[in-house]
């Protein structure tokens, strides 16, 4: 298990030994920080490919943290995190709304307890689930005489913020304008959406610039068709090929958990091995192709492809049943649109299926009451 370590100088020392036998630690940081700092502290955790990060509640005070830990989640929505609660109590705030962001595997105890048996034992313990974190998550708004006598329509949902990464098989096969598609379809589901731009030939910046954009939710961003676009600022490109600098995304962490987006859509643009890798950071990774037996050559570049949902721009009919023969290939039909923004609700909606909430009926619950 590679493990990043944000911790406070009380218990340092009791966790860096309880982890030595579990796995490796590639970040580690210790302190009581303010809000630069702790904002920080995760930021540069969030560029390190941790399976697993174990935070002490104290290392930053209650505001600070929560906002921290959200840009973090962003950035590493399947990594582990392991919350250290000393003194905690269930209905602690803090730690209700951790929870709220999957934060699951709440370590509590005594100021005074024995951490590094703690934290070993937590860490040879699989994942927790929101039901073994349930009793910590604060519920409001509910009084116990409610009482609900019609059928009630829960949604399913993933828990915190959604990325979504779109990136191409090849040049010119469509990848920002499935971007900006998917993008205006979850706005206009009414989701706060984002799309930030991280493509080798970045155009967003212009484009906002010819139909005078309003500005957006937050700073840095720009408002089209109901949703925010960060874009990736051309004088920034050779920067970032040659080594210098990092994707737009990881610099606009703050700005992306200030605005509140349910969904962040990434336009990688064309998918070398360092987009590819960015791409599964992500909830759900979407790779534009065509499907045209000339063109499978380009699929053959990407690895692992199991793991994308191939969006067939305006292929054959008998191009795509090809192309679903190949095992574990998931691959959604994206009828040609030359408007981005009024690209089809139904196609969208199949190939997003898996980050999109469920709604399901519930039986009415009728309470017993005393006589």
């Amino acid at each position: 298990m590679i493990l990043a370590l944000i911790l406070t100088p009380a218990r340092a020392e009791q966790v860096r030994k309880a982890v030595k036998e579990h796995g490796e630690v590639v970040f580690d940081q210790a302190g009581v920080m303010d809000s630069l700092g702790i904002r920080n502290a995760l930021q540069s955790a969030a560029r390190v490919a941790a399976d697993a990060l174990i935070l002490d509640i104290d290392a930053g005070s209650s505001p600070d943290l929560v906002a921290a830990v959200q840009g973090y989640r962003i950035a590493r929505p399947y990594a582990r995190i392991f919350l250290l609660a000393p003194g905690r109590q269930p209905g602690d705030a803090t730690v209700a709304r951790l929870v709220g962001l999957g934060v699951y595997d709440i370590i509590d105890g005594p100021v005074e307890a024995d951490w590094d048996d703690l934290v070993a034992q937590a860490l040879t313990r699989v994942p927790a689930t929101y039901a073994q974190a349930a009793r910590w998550h604060i519920m409001t708004g509910l009084t116990g005489e409610e009482q609900v006598k019609e059928k009630v329509v829960i949604e399913q949902r993933p828990v915190g913020v959604v990325t979504i990464a779109v990136a191409g098989a090849a040049p010119g096969l469509g990848c920002t304008h499935t971007a900006l598609g998917i993008s205006a379809f979850l706005a206009r589901q009414g989701y706060n959406v984002a799309l930030v731009e991280d493509s080798q030939e970045p155009v967003m910046q212009d484009y906002l610039k010819i139909i005078k954009a309003d500005a957006g939710r937050v700073n840095k961003a720009g408002r089209i068709k109901g949703f925010d676009v960060f874009p990736f600022a051309k004088t920034e490109v050779d920067k970032f090929i040659e080594g210098d600098g990092n994707f737009i995304f990881d610099e606009l962490l703050a700005e992306l958990s200030a605005g509140r987006y349910g969904y962040i859509v990434r336009d990688l643009g064309v998918a070398d091995k360092k987009r590819t890798r960015e791409a599964f950071r992500s909830n759900l990774a979407v790779l534009v192709a065509s499907a045209a037996k000339w063109r499978w050559g380009d699929l053959l570049k990407i690895e692992p492809l199991s793991s994308f949902r191939l969006a067939l721009v305006a292929p054959a009919e008998r191009d795509v049943k090809e192309i679903r023969k190949i095992p574990e290939l998931k691959a959604y039909v994206m009828p040609h649109h030359p408007d981005p923004f009024c690209m089809p609700d139904e196609a969208l909606a199949e190939l997003l299926r898996p980050v999109l909430p469920r709604t399901k009926k519930k039986s009415p619950f009728w309470p017993w009451k005393r006589g």
